[in-house]
Formats: C-alpha cells, sequence, structure tokens
C-alpha cells in the first residue's frame, strides 16, 4: 500500500493525481503554478525543459546491424584509474557494497539541483541519476551550506543537470553536466559539484574533458557552441570552498577528444589489467582483485 502523500501548496489532491489529470487537461500544470504564484518558476523550468529537449540528438537510421557501444562518463573515469575496475562496475558486474558517502554526495546534488531549480522535490533521489565520481572519498553534512554561501549559489545556471549522449569512436558516452553557467554572453563555465575534499587522482580529469566536448558537440541551447568555455570543480568537503579550474581553448579540446578516443577503445578491447592505487582503499572490488589485496597489504 502507497503511504499517503504530504500537503503540497500545488497539488491539493496530491501531486500523482494531478499529473493523472495532465493527461486529458494538458494545461493544468501551467494552471496550478500560475493561481499559487509560482509564474517565474513554472516559466523558467519549462525554459529548461526546451533547451533539454533541444540538446537531444536527432533520430537516425535503424541499424539492423551490432548495437553500438555504449558506456558513462562516470565509467570512463573509473576506466582511467584502474580497468580491472571498470571491468567489474560496467562489463562483468559483480556485487557493490551500499556506500553512504555516495548516497550523501547524490543527495548533496539533488539539493544544489533543486536551489538552482527553485523547486522541491516529488521523489526521493536516485544514486544512479548524477555522474558519481569520487563520492566515496566522503560527503560532509555541512557541505551544501558552503555551496550556500559560494558564488555558485548567487545567481541561476544557463544548464541545470544537464544530460548528453555523446558519440565517441564509434560509441555512445552518456553524462550529465551539474551547471552551466554564462558569466559573459558567449562564455560559459561548467561546474561539477564534490562532496568530497580536493584529490590529486588524475582520472578525474576524464569528466572535465567529457563535459567541455558535449559543450561543443552535444547540442546544448538550441545547438550553438559557446565562444569561451571554463571548467571547474567546485570541491565542498573541505574546510573552505576549494576550485580547481581550467580555461578551454582549441588545443585543450583537441587532447581531450584524442583522450576520450583513446579510452573508448581501451573500453571496447576486453582487456581489463589491473592498476593497483591508492583507489584501493575505496574500491568495492579489492576482496576480489589479487592486485589490490596486495597493493593495500603492503601500504597500510
Amino acid at each position: 500500500m502507497r503511504s499517503a502523500e504530504a500537503p503540497d501548496p500545488v497539488f491539493p489532491t496530491g501531486w500523482r493525481t494531478a499529473f493523472a489529470a495532465t493527461i486529458t487537461d494538458p494545461t493544468l500544470p501551467e494552471t496550478l503554478a500560475r493561481a499559487a504564484g509560482l509564474s517565474a518558476a513554472y516559466d523558467a523550468g519549462v525554459d529548461q525543459l526546451r533547451m533539454m529537449l533541444a540538446g537531444l540528438p536527432e533520430p537516425g537510421p535503424r541499424d539492423a546491424g551490432e548495437a553500438a557501444f555504449r558506456t558513462s562518463v562516470t565509467g570512463l573515469v573509473t576506466l582511467a584509474g584502474c580497468p580491472k575496475r571498470f571491468q567489474w562496475s560496467e562489463i562483468d558486474r559483480l556485487p557493490r557494497r551500499p556506500s553512504p558517502s555516495a548516497r550523501r554526495g547524490a543527495e548533496l546534488h539533488r539539493r544544489i539541483e533543486l536551489h538552482n531549480r527553485g523547486t522541491v522535490a516529488l521523489d526521493d533521489v536516485d544514486d544512479g541519476f548524477y555522474d558519481s565520481v569520487g563520492e566515496a572519498s566522503g560527503a560532509v553534512p555541512d557541505a551544501f551550506a558552503r555551496y550556500k554561501a559560494s558564488r555558485f549559489a548567487e545567481s541561476r545556471p544557463l544548464l541545470i543537470e544537464a544530460p548528453f549522449d555523446l558519440s565517441v569512436a564509434g560509441a555512445r558516452v552518456a553524462g550529465r553536466i551539474d551547471a552551466v553557467y554564462e558569466p559573459a554572453p558567449g562564455s560559459w563555465e561548467i561546474v561539477d559539484f564534490k562532496s568530497g575534499r580536493p584529490t590529486d587522482d588524475d582520472s578525474r580529469h576524464v569528466q572535465l574533458e567529457a563535459y567541455a566536448v558535449a559543450a561543443t558537440e552535444a547540442g546544448f541551447h538550441g545547438g550553438s557552441s559557446p565562444d569561451r568555455i571554463r571548467v571547474t570543480f567546485a570541491y565542498l568537503g573541505a574546510d573552505e570552498l576549494v576550485e580547481v579550474g581550467e580555461d578551454v581553448d582549441e588545443a585543450w579540446l583537441a587532447d581531450a577528444r584524442n583522450h576520450l578516443n583513446r579510452l573508448v577503445a581501451e573500453a571496447r578491447s576486453g582487456t581489463y589489467p589491473a592498476t593497483p592505487s591508492a583507489g584501493c582503499r575505496h574500491c568495492d572490488f579489492s576482496r576480489f582483485c589479487t592486485a589490490g589485496a596486495g597493493w593495500l597489504e603492503q601500504n597500510q
């Protein structure tokens, strides 16, 4: 039995009932929003949805042959850190331990998303919804307060949790950008929020590479590409906000595309050697991995 819904200022009979009624009356959401004095939030949400739809790839002809290899930005970051970990999380999947830190990281991303949208959640956060790269390093309780005190909370992003699907070396790579700000016309700052502390793990750079390439190739914002791009990690788990950013030029983008191509080729190769490192301390599969277990024993 489904539990009773909490009172809602916009949907007096509950959002599920309103959702069902929208099938016969498509104007109902707008009517309810305007009656509740939420016209600005409704219009902003519609604009965001239109931008997301405009960024979807055009349907291509159906290929009766082999389906394209698919992976994610999170998968490529994992591969760059350890191919064996990629195999066991993306290809030959093994059981994974529940991660309270990853869960807290997903909840932080949801709170930031809802702040940017100016709305409230209608459902629980899904751990797999966001590009959850490196959240196992630990989310701290005051991370959202640190975000609220940052420059990022002061302006509404151009894009919020923007999904994309890139074609890379004949494969499809899916991802989702936390936020894109436009500090000046034609200038984009792509920001990924991290719930943990800064790290010297170079594999995370793949995430910024994929996001910058997506900004030029995924057809965001009506298909237009920005004139200038900056990519930024915003770490919210340290004693104060730490920003790690880079300006993107044509040479940077070319190197990023080449790196993504190499990673996709490696992902499709079927050969996934273990590369033990400090990441073994947070790996779900260390108990299955001889090389990882050996590294941990030598580096206790």
